[in-house]
């Protein structure tokens, strides 16, 4: 069986600094990874720098889901990292950020369905 992920709050860039040394999931789109070193942007247009355990792989362009603790307003100390396959519909950037502010403001009804 794979282990459980961590609780987690899902997030865009602009809300990470409200959650820092909190476990977090965000979307990124690498722009830059040099080793377990990554820059990348969010999907609110947030420059982010994330210290990863091991190399994604992944090129620039590709999205992927990081699951870690924010250490400051734009970089996060990666436990996972989730690469989305490269065949996938592009995402839609607004969407997304719109649904983790929802779901961030709306706590009472997100919890109670």
């Amino acid at each position: 069986m794979a282990p459980a992920f961590e609780p987690r709050t899902f997030v865009n860039g602009g809300m990470l600094r409200k959650f820092n040394g909190q476990y977090v999931s965000i979307i990124l789109r690498i722009e830059e990874e040099a080793g377990t070193n990554l820059i990348a942007m969010s999907t609110d247009k947030q420059k982010i720098r994330v210290k990863l355990q091991d190399p994604t792989g992944g090129r620039v362009g590709s999205w992927i889901e990081v699951i870690g603790k924010p250490i400051s307003g734009d970089a996060i100390d990666g436990k996972e990292a989730i690469l989305f396959a490269e065949d996938e519909p592009g995402l839609d950037e607004d969407a997304y950020s719109m649904m983790v502010e929802f779901l961030n403001n709306c706590k009472d009804i997100y919890r109670s369905g």
